[in-house]
């Protein structure tokens, strides 16, 4: 395929090409925080790279998607996500190979900018993928670079059928998306290499010290890993509107997504401090309160005397905070009521939700097992309430 010279003007000159969305939507906000927690958990980098796509591309309306990623010092890329190619051309994509400066994808990659091609069949320089766009049913195509601050990764491209429906909110989360695998991908490659090192070093040493380093080196790099992918997150999320919602909802995924990172690798230190049970209830509802939210949100609490509560006041409210947001996310309408009591040597406050394995779960269980406390299912009039307790202070109570 010969070398792609010019292409059909993408942007009229003095527009300002916006960086990111200004407002992102729910759904575009779930794919984000789907994706980082895939790029955070998943075994190998291809699979967190085809969860990607997977999930941007229907959000865009993409037909087609592709990463492809440098293949070693070589001037090729290879293909290492694919999403909705026919079923014909699945046995060759494994084969795949750009070069790099070639086509929309290697022009991406080679001038590190993304390339636009609102019509396939306007422009003669991409004859050669016309018969290829005729057969697979696409007429537009876009390609973003993704690049560390010191090299190009490779390119993500994604295949339209039409440019007419292609708005700039979807411009914008194609943006976002690319500068987020391409912060995560550098970390996920090097995480993939420090599990297949520990995997060999398993093999050959069997003693205990050994092992223990090998963890202790793969939970640094996991932390490193989560610091990469907040960071990659936050000027994108700095360009929005301060008092947007999404914003502070995204904020507050990062922010959860490094603190248990830091949970996964012990370095989280923990007050014990006496205060008032009800106060954390209230920080947290100060923290997810939306206004405007179909979902009325009510929290209870005794007016009477109240023995102290011994914790982290921060971080108990961090925790309900969380799952009060993880209830909200799943209800549309409607009252939820959070309580707070003292029962017994416990302080409880039930918040609507389930057990799970999800990033707010296994934050929420981790802080409170943290601070001498714990997290319990009980099955409530109106569902499934999850219980989470500290321990009350002996020594004193608060008044009202």
């Amino acid at each position: 395929m010969k070398a792609r010279r010019r292409y059909v003007p993408r942007t009229p000159r003095g527009e300002v090409v916006t960086r990111v969305a200004e407002t992102p939507g729910q759904r575009e906000l779930l794919a984000v925080r789907e994706i980082v927690h895939a790029f955070l958990h998943a075994d190998r980098p291809e699979e967190a790279f085809q969860f990607a796509l997977d999930r941007v591309a229907p959000v865009v309306g993409a037909s087609f998607a592709s990463v492809y990623l440098v293949d070693g010092a070589s001037e090729l890329m290879r293909l290492i996500a694919a999403h909705n190619w026919p079923e014909q051309h699945r046995p060759w994509l494994a084969e795949m190979r750009v070069r790099v400066g070639f086509g929309p994808s290697g022009e991406a990659a080679s001038e590190r900018r993304v390339i636009e091609v609102p019509d396939v069949f306007a422009d003669s320089d991409l004859e050669d993928w016309q018969d290829v766009a005729r057969e697979l049913g696409f007429a537009a195509i876009v390609s973003l670079p993704l690049q560390s601050a010191s090299a190009v990764l490779g390119a993500v491209t994604f295949y339209f059928r039409a440019w007419d429906d292609f708005t700039s909110e979807r411009r914008g989360l194609l943006r976002l998306m690319a500068d987020v695998m391409a912060g995560a991908a550098e970390k996920a490659l090097l995480l993939d290499q420090v599990r297949r090192s520990d995997a060999a070093v398993a093999d050959a040493q069997a003693d205990l010290d050994r092992q223990a380093l090998v963890a202790s080196e793969t939970r640094r790099s996991a932390r490193a890993f989560a610091a990469s992918a907040a960071d990659a997150l936050h000027p994108a999320l700095g360009a929005l509107r301060a008092d947007d919602p999404a914003l502070a909802a995204a904020r507050r995924l990062v922010d959860d997504i490094v603190l248990a990172a830091d949970l996964e690798a012990g370095t989280v230190e923990v007050a014990s401090e006496a205060f008032d049970p009800r106060a954390p209830l209230r920080d947290a509802m100060r923290i997810v309160t939306v206004a405007g939210s179909p979902v009325h949100l009510v929290a209870e609490e005794p007016i009477h005397t109240l023995p102290a509560a011994r914790a982290d006041r921060e971080k108990v409210a961090r925790t309900l905070a969380t799952l009060i947001a993880r209830a909200l996310s799943a209800a549309t309408a409607g009252e939820m009521r959070v309580t707070v009591a003292v029962v017994g040597d416990r302080v409880e406050y039930r918040v609507p939700g389930s057990a799970g394995n999800d990033l707010a779960w296994r934050l929420a269980d981790g802080l409170l097992r943290l601070m001498g406390g714990g997290i319990e299912e009980e099955r409530g009039a109106a569902g499934p309430v999850l219980v989470c307790w500290i321990p009350a202070d002996g020594d004193g109570t608060i008044e009202t």
